[in-house]
């Protein structure tokens, strides 16, 4: 599934912790904006992940799950792409 992730962390060094947590499993596309291809399981640990490292009083994060439809409408201004990367699994 493809999933859009927005963050807004008021701690420099938490921000700093998620953005190198996220990009491992996705692009980086705006400064905290992340677009990930995930399948159910990883999207899962990905949640899982992000609540042991934001408070979760003064942070926000948002997951905004787009259709392989919604894909093919996104448009961009300015330079970039959107992320294509292919789903893997390590065995």
């Amino acid at each position: 599934m493809f999933v859009m992730i927005s963050y807004d962390i008021v701690d420099d060094k938490t921000r700093l912790q998620l953005m190198k947590f996220l990009r491992d499993y996705g692009d980086r596309v705006q400064k905290s904006v992340f677009e990930c291809n995930l399948n159910p399981k990883t999207y899962l640990q990905v949640k899982e992940g992000v609540e042991k490292l934001i408070n979760r009083r003064k942070d926000r994060v948002r997951y905004y799950k787009i259709c392989k439809g919604c894909l093919e409408k996104i448009e961009i201004s300015g330079w970039g792409e959107v992320s294509e990367d292919e789903e893997f699994h390590i065995i």
